[in-house]
């Protein structure tokens, strides 16, 4: 089961900061995942909308200009990293989880992962994209044909895993508590991976090893490094 480290190892790090994501490959991570929105036509990394939450600053990401994102502070001294940046420090090292958070972005993502295999030692097959609005995932395919995507969901459909086999995805990701079994070996019939956010309980994560998910994403891979090599 692989591990992913969700917005970097953000149990000991700012969420998303450069210095969760240095954590992150010191830690040998499988895998990273980052939140993306446009600033000023730059692909930044970032969870919410408004800065407010994880940096000094306030406003919505989308209404910044490149001077005044560089005044922000992301709780390491250092602004919100571009996922230029993140891509740069992780340099094919480890595969990356890219997750849109909104709908104008799509063309820069898709340069951005294209710019990463040209110059950056990464390989196609170490990216997915993932979104909970999944008509944002078709359009960025369509420009990629052989990327990797992923629909988040937060709950258990009646369907299974049925929706993000007929979207021509190549995975699920989906929440902890409403992963089990069922969903699981649906998925895999399907020919899905299934990747499950965020576990944060030793219990959690041993169960879904059990069942056979694919990958977890959490806040440090040390620490569930840890409780799956004890339990073994």
């Amino acid at each position: 089961m692989q591990l992913f480290a969700h917005r970097g190892i953000s149990d000991l790090a700012p969420e998303n900061s450069v210095e969760a994501f240095s954590l992150a490959l010191d830690q040998q991570c499988d895998g990273i995942e980052l939140d993306v929105r446009l600033m000023s036509g730059v692909v930044v990394v970032m969870h919410d909308a408004r800065v407010n939450r994880t940096t000094n600053g306030t406003g919505l990401v989308d209404q910044f200009t490149s001077e005044q994102w560089q005044q922000l502070d992301a709780g390491d001294g250092l602004p919100p990293p571009s996922l230029r940046q993140v891509l740069e420090l992780v340099e094919g090292a480890c595969d990356i989880n890219i997750e849109l958070k909104s709908a104008d972005l799509i063309h820069q993502v898709a340069h951005e992962i294209e710019h990463a295999i040209s110059q950056l030692n990464f390989e196609l097959v170490q990216f997915c994209v993932s979104a909970f609005d999944h008509r944002l995932l078709a359009p960025l395919k369509a420009l990629l044909p052989a990327l990797s995507v992923a629909p988040l969901i937060a709950s258990c459909p009646v369907s299974l895993a049925s929706l993000a086999h007929d979207m021509g995805a190549d995975a699920l990701h989906s929440f902890t508590e409403t992963t089990d079994a069922q969903l699981v070996n649906d998925a895999h019939a399907r020919g899905l991976l299934v990747r499950v956010y965020t576990v944060t309980q030793a219990a959690d994560l041993l169960r879904l090893r059990l069942i056979g998910v694919d990958a977890v994403f959490v806040n440090d891979v040390a620490w569930a490094r840890q409780v799956l090599k004890l339990s073994m």
